[in-house]
């Protein structure tokens, strides 16, 4: 295990090495990047931690008001039953006079004999 932290230790410090000869970097500006770069990390980190909540608490939201929606639908079609149920005897008085005028019209237009 040690040799392994001490060839992972000689691995960062060759690539910063490399890294500072190809950049042109000073320790102290690459220490800047390194810096930088771990602060964008954690930055986006928790930006996903934060959109990851708003999601949670969106779909919460959405599933409230579906069940809203769906207590309003039911409202909806109890108020056109009832409707239904007022205008039906309407409707009957319509349909009778309906017929009976059609008949009338029909009677009217028949030539005569």
């Amino acid at each position: 295990m040690a040799k392994f932290i001490r060839n992972g230790l000689i691995g960062i410090g060759l690539s910063a090495g490399a890294y500072m000869l190809i950049n042109h970097k000073t320790p102290a500006a690459l220490y800047r990047d390194i810096k930088s770069y771990v602060q964008d990390v954690l930055d986006a980190a928790d930006e996903v931690q934060s959109a990851r909540e708003s999601l949670s608490d969106n779909s919460n939201n959405v599933s409230l008001e579906f069940a809203h929606a769906a207590e309003v639908f039911d409202d909806i079609q109890t108020e056109i039953d009832k409707f239904q149920f007022q205008i039906e005897p309407h409707l009957k008085l319509l349909k009778q006079h309906s017929d009976h005028l059609q008949a009338t019209l029909d009677h009217l237009g028949q030539p005569k004999q």
